[in-house]
């Protein structure tokens, strides 16, 4: 399976957890790439891709990811085939009407350029927050939702959990 890990960070706090996100993963089991370093059309060299992406401002995305995202909305590039999971970086405090709703874009607009998403969801029930572009039907994040303003000690093991759980869902789906 050839996998990468993608993510954009401007304060530094998402390539953080992307680096522990690779570490956990296994560092040679998979390609790692700053988004900025990456074209929209390379991503369905892929079977599987790690997307990182942090809620900048009030609800926007990390500003580089605009050109995939703009890409991916033209139907240009095809994901058919391709399964993504999410994590995202958040301030549930500060910003709590927009909490992690990168992620939510993001998993949106990969899912239109037909990517298989539905792996990696996770509870927030943990988090405070009034809306979010990330919230599911189900009620769950469609990725895995970090804080590390507000629950700096809670990321390493969320990575952790969130790591073996990605695992365990890709052996299942690849049994079916």
């Amino acid at each position: 399976m050839k996998i990468a890990l993608i993510y954009g960070t401007c304060t530094g706090n998402t390539e953080i957890a992307a680096e522990l996100i690779r570490d956990e993963w296994g560092a040679e089991e998979l390609d790692y790439h700053e988004v900025s370093s990456v074209a929209a059309h390379e991503l369905a060299a892929y079977d599987l891709l790690i997307i990182g992406c942090s809620t900048w401002d009030v609800g926007e995305l990390q500003y580089d990811w605009n050109d995939i995202y703009e890409t991916l909305e033209t139907g240009d590039v095809s994901l058919a085939g391709t399964q993504c999971v999410f994590f995202g970086m958040g301030d549930q405090s500060a910003y709590p009407d927009t909490y992690q709703d990168a992620i939510g874009m993001l998993h949106e607009r990969f899912q239109q350029a037909g990517a298989a998403v539905g792996m990696g969801y996770t509870d927030p029930s943990d988090d405070t927050y009034e809306a979010s572009r990330a919230e599911m039907q189900d009620g769950k994040f469609c990725g895995l939702a970090l804080d590390q303003d507000c629950q700096p000690t809670k990321t390493e093991p969320r990575i952790e959990a969130w790591v073996a759980q990605v695992k365990e869902e890709l052996k299942v789906a690849a049994a079916a």
